[in-house]
């Protein structure tokens, strides 16, 4: 059920990438757009299906690395359903749609090549760590996907480039900004919060809070520049530019953090 399940997903999410892409290079934008946020949709619920049956029937799947990348999955499709919702931005599906298809992708190649771990202690701690890291990595995911938009449309406006083919539904510079602030305020505290717990989960299943691990060492770099990018936008109330790097820079390094430090370094949380 994990690897049909899996496939399936990954298949709408590459449908819904090409449908995204295509529409914004295209004449129809609209009518493509709906259909791969309809893909989308799918592709979560199928994925809530697969997270629900494998908490409740067989808990034993914690044990593999690879599995937590469909809960990261699905909560970047969670946090992009919700700000579509309420802001009505289908960009934000623009960036989530090939994300969520590397990191199906990824969870099973590395499904069949990876040793369980080992001492895994299952419970509170360990869930909350993974609930409030993932969302939180989730809305840095949307800052980010908003900091690139607002960089790319802020360069053609200074080079006075001719935006009449752009799409229409492609948010102002203010609304990007806003889209920033609004991410960094609330995904800061929940990954700081979830690291926290992360820690505690760490000294009951390994015997100490912290051990210059490769993975523990780069979140808390990750925590550090999502600390300085919530002090520049919530204190210092910097916009604009400068923050929409940031927040591309916050992203950058978790994906190294996914896909470099979790692959090719020794970590308790490597696949």
């Amino acid at each position: 059920m994990l690897v049909t399940l899996s496939l399936s997903s990954l298949f709408l999410c590459a449908a819904a990438t090409f449908l995204f892409y295509v529409g914004i290079i295209g004449k129809h934008p609209q009518s493509l757009q709906k259909k791969a946020i309809c893909c989308l949709a799918v592709c979560f619920v199928l994925l809530s299906f697969l997270l629900c049956v494998n908490f409740i029937r067989d808990m034993d799947i914690f044990a593999l690395r690879s599995w937590y990348l469909i809960p990261l999955c699905w909560f970047l499709l969670l946090i992009s359903f919700l700000v579509y919702y309420k802001l009505r931005y289908t960009t934000v599906f623009v960036f989530a749609a090939p994300l969520c298809f590397i990191l199906l992708l990824s969870a099973l190649i590395f499904l069949h090549q990876e040793k369980p771990m080992e001492h895994l202690v299952i419970g509170p701690f360990l869930l909350v760590h993974l609930f409030l890291i993932f969302a939180g990595i989730g809305i840095m995911g949307v800052s980010a996907g908003a900091g690139c938009l607002f960089l790319w449309q802020e360069n053609m406006l200074k080079n006075k480039t001719k935006l009449v083919n752009l799409p229409k539904n492609i948010p102002s510079l203010g609304a990007l900004d806003k889209t920033i602030h609004l991410a960094t305020r609330i995904g800061f505290p929940l990954y700081a919060i979830g690291l926290l717990f992360g820690f505690i989960w760490a000294f009951m299943a390994w015997g100490h809070f912290f051990s210059f691990d490769p993975k523990e060492i780069i979140s808390l770099l990750i925590l550090a520049l999502y600390g300085f990018l919530f002090y520049e936008r919530e204190v210092r109330g910097t916009n604009g530019r400068k923050t929409a790097k940031l927040a591309l820079i916050v992203f950058a390094v978790t994906l190294f953090s996914l896909f470099v430090v979790n692959v090719f370094l020794p970590t308790h949380h490597g696949f």
